[in-house]
């Protein structure tokens, strides 16, 4: 059995949550993390060194930081569905993972603290500039890493959910008000991601 040590309301946590949802695969939920603690406990910080939710642990052992715990899933779970098999789509499927988490999600994340603590916008050119960039790719793609949906869309939701919820003008992206859309119509989005604020 798969135990995940996560919360509602992290974003890490949610797009596991998404991807166990897509595999179909069920999973108990330790609470762990914000309001629920733990993540601090000696058997937690046995599980992940550096303190941090989500955790998934199953018969194989127990693995940290969300994005390599969509990589393990998908490959032992997906059949290659959703991370596909040949190493080349893999590698742009890792470069989109990876740009999400870096140039996507920092500088919203950025964003969003300066803002809850009253210090203004710095990073909001930052954002513009990669929901901009991310824009121009669905504009070749349905999704973002070609035509169905992969690894780079999951580990993208988070962001793109809450670039919906920026106050303020906010530049016209068509292709990327399309994606939203679409990804309205998953079902694990809107279970895990589109409650997260």
């Amino acid at each position: 059995m798969i135990r995940v040590f996560g919360r509602s309301g992290s974003s890490n946590s949610a797009k596991v949550f998404w991807l166990l949802d897509e595999l179909g695969l069920a999973y108990d939920l330790v609470e762990t993390g914000g309001k629920h603690g733990g993540n601090d406990a000696p058997d937690f910080r046995a599980r992940n060194p550096f303190g941090k939710v989500p955790v998934v642990e199953d018969d194989a052992g127990s693995f940290w930081e969300s994005n390599a715990i969509l990589r393990y899933l998908a490959s032992r779970h997906g059949n290659g569905a959703i991370w596909p098999e040949a190493a080349a789509q893999r590698a742009q499927i890792d470069g989109w993972m990876d740009w999400a988490s870096l140039s996507l999600a920092a500088p919203l994340t950025r964003l969003r603290k300066s803002r809850a603590a009253g210090k203004g916008d710095g990073d909001l050119p930052a954002v513009v500039a990669a929901f901009t960039q991310l824009d121009a790719q669905l504009a070749r793609e349905p999704f973002i890493a070609g035509k169905a949906l992969t690894l780079a869309d999951i580990t993208a939701g988070p962001s793109v959910h809450r670039w919906f919820l920026l106050e303020g003008a906010r530049p016209p992206l068509p292709c990327l008000e399309a994606y939203h859309t679409m990804l309205l119509r998953n079902a694990g989005y809107q279970t895990h991601i589109r409650i997260l604020t």
